[in-house]
């Protein structure tokens, strides 16, 4: 990476008395400008929960079909296989703890990435393994499986094809702990240890990078790669385009372990200790989703209609945001395998109405799904006071 600045809102004004207070004046009332005008155009997201699940072990990393029909989760050494409405289509233990799951768009392929890259279909058959002598950290794949991405511990990004051809490697240097691969497998996106995020090209290699002053775990790239989702040990989220450009960050109140984006970043997901906020394309947070452990790993259907996100205390979520879905529906509160979660006879089905001790909750938005004015002012206000009077590092490109 070379070293480089942007310019930034947060910088010192110059001159003192009233003219070193005009710029932040100005700047306050243009961004209260959107707010008072109705612009929050991903405001009417409010998403809610469908189910929670107790599995054997803290959930290290979940992932999602693009039409929310699969979900797969790693939690200690097995891997989770379900459906929709929470039911698990098939379980599968690996050799070591899990690090990193991934899922095929279409959600016919899983890959796992543990003490080797394995490969299932969607029935739980296991298709191959791939071992070196280091341990592997993140996995992605892109539809079909035509080619699947996964970073491993000895600093190298690997793109094997559904035969388990190698068509790419690449040196990186450092460790990648979060891996993403656009839809058709032109672009990837890596979150690593030397505190960079780095945007590449397969077969031609790095585009370009910047660095956050932590290291990264959290990546997330749109279907298309147009957008990427970072985020940091330095407590913030980061916005940028796959041209390079970078859009936006948020400081939030914990390390940012896990994003999921929507198609043209509409919705940006960041997990941040024991909530997931919820954010539009401008950097505004328009929801928060509080939780009773901590969010490691999320990720949310392009559409954005569904988020599921894994937590340290042994539980996976299904949050939704289309009304249709949660209208006096049910959460489902299954049970693990040592019989440690609520209920040792096994899956649970209450009415969603009055559960005592849920471990999801949401901060709630207005009955009809719009935030008031008030509340919009707020949150901006919110977001002008971290820039400029919690300032961040700058990028780095």
């Amino acid at each position: 990476m070379s070293p480089g600045e942007m310019s930034s809102a947060s910088s010192s004004p110059g001159g003192g008395g009233d003219s070193g207070r005009r710029p932040i004046l100005f700047l306050l009332f243009c961004c209260m400008i959107p707010a008072l005008c109705g612009f929050a155009t991903a405001a009417d997201v409010a998403y809610a929960p469908l189910w929670e699940m107790g599995v054997g072990g803290a959930v290290s990393s979940v992932a999602i079909s693009q039409d929310g029909v699969a979900i797969v989760a790693g939690a200690g050494s097995t891997v989770y296989f379900l459906d929709r409405e929470g039911d698990v289509l098939w379980r599968a233990t690996v050799g070591s703890r899990v690090n990193g799951v991934g899922i095929s768009p279409e959600g016919s392929h899983v890959g796992v990435a543990a003490d080797k890259l394995y490969l299932f279909d969607s029935s739980g058959n296991l298709l191959w393994t791939e071992r070196t002598t280091f341990i592997y950290h993140s996995v992605s794949l892109s539809s079909g499986a035509a080619h699947i991405a996964a970073g491993c511990d000895n600093g190298a990004i690997y793109i094997f094809d559904l035969n388990k051809e190698m068509l790419w490697d690449y040196d990186m240097g450092t460790d990648s702990y979060g891996i993403a691969i656009s839809s058709n497998g032109r672009v990837i996106a890596a979150g690593c240890e030397d505190q960079g995020v780095y945007y590449l090209n397969s077969r031609q290699g790095e585009s370009w990078s910047y660095g956050t002053g932590k290291y990264v775990k959290g990546i997330a790239l749109s279907p298309d790669g147009r957008f990427v989702a970072a985020g940091s040990v330095d407590r913030c989220v980061y916005l940028s385009t796959g041209e390079g450009e970078h859009l936006w960050k948020y400081p939030a109140e914990d390390a940012v372990l896990s994003t999921a984006l929507t198609e043209e970043a509409r919705t940006v997901f960041a997990a941040s200790g024991r909530s997931v906020l919820v954010l539009d394309r401008s950097g505004a947070r328009v929801q928060t989703i509080s939780l009773d452990g901590r969010a490691e790993s999320i990720a949310a259907t392009p559409g954005g209609s569904l988020l599921v996100i894994g937590c340290n205390d042994h539980s996976i979520h299904l949050f939704a945001r289309d009304a249709a879905l949660h209208a006096g529906g049910s959460q489902k509160i299954a049970v693990n395998e040592t019989g440690s979660r609520e209920n040792p006879a096994g899956n649970v089905t209450i009415p969603a109405a009055g559960i005592a001790g849920v471990a999801a909750e949401v901060t709630p938005l207005p009955p009809d799904g719009e935030p008031s004015p008030i509340s919009q002012i707020l949150g901006w206000f919110e977001k002008v006071f971290n820039l400029l009077f919690r300032p961040q590092e700058d990028f780095l490109a």
